[in-house]
């Protein structure tokens, strides 16, 4: 009898204590990264220490990855705090990539502000020399306009204080005397939204200046709609630049920002048609060019209490919203998609013994106002149900299997035996491919990056983030081109 050389067992289990499946090193690290607005609260704990202390590991273990993780969040997962945490373990631990890492994850002044406080929080002082260096060269990168606009006045290091810790090297007269200014806090007041706002007031002149100016930012505008129809001002320019499919895509908006705008304007009664239509334009941007799924899809939406954590303490979206959100987004691409809306207790917010309510949508049907309609998240999470309700369905000859099902979760099951008397939703699974499809697909979009699975093995791809880039994630994996963690060891730096 073998004592030793036995297979791997990668069961496991979550934070509620229930039975789940283990993560590599890479996969759980990206799914953490890609899921967290870093420093803020988790239903189930905040993942902050255990994202620094893998990233520790990794800088070990493959630095080059963590490099590539770092730049690939802020630049296509749109993950701003987190790529500056992992940009100071890089300082730190994985100091031949700090150049890569500080020159792909810097994209604004305040950007280094934040890494290097980041590092003194971490590890204290003194700063790594390669850190320094790399901060002063990117700190002469930037024009007066730029650091004027990203000139903090709060905080425990400032841009002045950059000057102080890297004492960068002017090359000529003109950018030692902008360095001066800027120690000085003599820099030229930037004509910008937030500037013109504060000096004359949130009135229908100002802001006719400012859309007429040019100078207000995609975000800016986005953040801002309830301001400019409130005091009055003609926002038509301004729906034309939100829903320009380029301006989108120069903007890099999380999906999630046009439902915060559509939420924020409908609670306050100023949504119009004319607001609802640019939105949902928006939005639907990123789909034009995605490769369409075929087949039958079953896309299955966690609506559980633990779904109600806020991306951040000041933020009016909560995690279901963005799961809901996803799922409408997905069910406009698949060829043919039942939605499935699932939580495990009887008195759900769906009002049904199930604990899930199923759903078809058409193509022409909003993707805000589906989001806005099924969102409301309450009761355990049982992510049994939809495949229960897949075997349920008993496919004949005019209903054809399903060919995947796709999870948007925090996957924290924690009502496992409601079903089946089961440990895993992974033998339900089995039990389908079994019965019905032994190439059914499973898609587990992880939204809160809580460090387990509810799936293993071939057939089962696992995709992470809040980003529009999860859904091609889908084919490439069917067709065996790529996957999340493939795609960030093949990123170009």
């Amino acid at each position: 009898m073998s004592k030793f050389n036995k297979k791997e067992d990668n069961r496991t289990t979550n934070r509620s204590g229930f039975p789940a499946y283990k993560m590599t090193m890479k996969e759980q690290l990206v799914t953490e990264t890609l899921t967290t607005m870093f420093g803020e609260p988790k239903f189930y704990g905040s993942t902050d220490d255990s994202i620094i202390s893998h990233a520790i590991i990794m800088a070990g273990s493959d630095p080059e990855f963590l490099c590539k993780l770092a730049c690939y969040a802020r630049n296509v997962g749109n993950m701003r705090s987190v790529s500056h945490a992992l940009t100071a373990v890089i300082a730190r631990h994985a100091r031949e990539y700090t150049r890569t890492a500080v020159r792909n994850v810097v994209v604004r002044p305040d950007d280094l502000p934040e890494i290097m406080s980041c590092y003194k929080s971490l590890f204290g002082k003194p700063f790594p020399n390669a850190l320094k260096r790399e901060a002063a060269e990117m700190i002469m990168s930037f024009d007066e306009y730029s650091l004027a606009k990203y000139n903090k006045k709060s905080g425990a290091i400032k841009l002045r204080d950059i000057l102080r810790i890297t004492h960068p090297a002017p090359k000529t007269q003109e950018e030692s005397d902008l360095l001066r200014r800027l120690m000085d806090d003599r820099l030229q007041i930037p004509y910008t939204w937030e500037t013109e706002l504060s000096e004359k007031g949130n009135r229908k002149e100002v802001w006719d200046a400012l859309i007429s100016s040019g100078k207000v930012g995609y975000m800016a505008m986005l953040r801002n709609l309830s301001n400019m129809i409130s005091c009055g001002t003609d926002i038509s320019p301004v729906l034309e630049r939100l829903s320009d499919p380029e301006e989108v895509r120069r903007s890099r908006q999380l999906p999630f920002r046009f439902f915060s705008a559509y939420k924020m304007l409908d609670q306050r009664g100023l949504l119009s048609p004319e607001l609802h239509r640019a939105l949902e334009a928006a939005l639907r941007c990123s789909l034009d060019n995605m490769e369409h799924i075929p087949g039958r899809t079953l896309i299955a939406v966690d609506c559980s209490g633990s779904m109600n954590t806020k991306v951040s303490r000041d933020s009016v979206i909560c995690c279901c919203e963005i799961g809901t959100l996803f799922g409408a987004m997905a069910s406009h691409i698949c060829e043919d998609a039942t939605v499935c809306f699932f939580d495990c207790t009887k008195y759900s917010s769906f009002n049904n013994s199930k604990g899930y309510k199923i759903a078809r949508f058409g193509r022409h049907d909003s993707i805000l106002d589906i989001t806005a309609r099924y969102s409301a998240a309450g009761g355990g999470t049982e992510m049994s149900l939809p495949m229960a309700y897949a075997l349920r369905e008993d496919p004949t000859r005019d209903i054809k299997p399903f060919d995947r099902v796709i999870y948007f979760s925090d996957s924290e099951c924690n009502t496992f035996g409601r079903i089946y008397g089961m440990h895993t939703v992974m033998e339900l699974v089995e039990k389908y491919r079994n019965k019905y499809n032994p190439k059914l697909w499973v898609h587990g979009v992880d939204l809160l990056g809580y460090g387990t699975q509810q799936f293993t093995g071939p057939g089962f791809n696992l995709i992470a983030g809040w980003s529009d880039t999860v859904l091609p994630f889908i084919m490439l994996a069917e067709k065996g081109i790529g996957t999340l963690v493939k795609t960030i060891q093949e990123y170009k730096l």
